[in-house]
């Protein structure tokens, strides 16, 4: 495990055995600080990493948001218009129907 011999007991029986126990202590202390800051520079990283992200899916999602409105209305014209062509249809047969009744009547009469 990572903590594993931490405690001061077992570094110092393999100290004794060759040297100074505060200076391998000391040695210890200084690597775990060393990995301790890379790892934090990595946390650094990826924490801008992140905010940026973060920013991105932002501005994504109001785009979408966006599109999605831009979509809604151009359906809506769309359907305004398809009724209006309906109604325009609905005239002409209309328009044809008297036509077409006028003829009826200025031949057969």
């Amino acid at each position: 495990m990572w903590f594993e011999g931490i405690s001061g007991q077992a570094s110092l029986g393999r100290i004794a055995k060759g040297g100074n126990a505060t200076e391998g202590l000391t040695d210890r202390l200084l690597s775990a600080e060393r990995e301790a800051g890379f790892h934090e520079r990595d946390m650094s990283a990826f924490e801008r990493e992140r905010i940026d992200l973060e920013h991105r899916v932002n501005r994504m999602e109001a785009e979408l948001e966006s599109l999605r409105k831009r979509r809604l209305e151009a359906y809506a014209r769309w359907w305004n218009a398809r009724d209006d062509r309906d109604r325009a249809r609905h005239v002409c047969r209309r328009i044809r129907r008297k036509i077409d009744k006028m003829r009826r009547r200025a031949n057969g009469a």
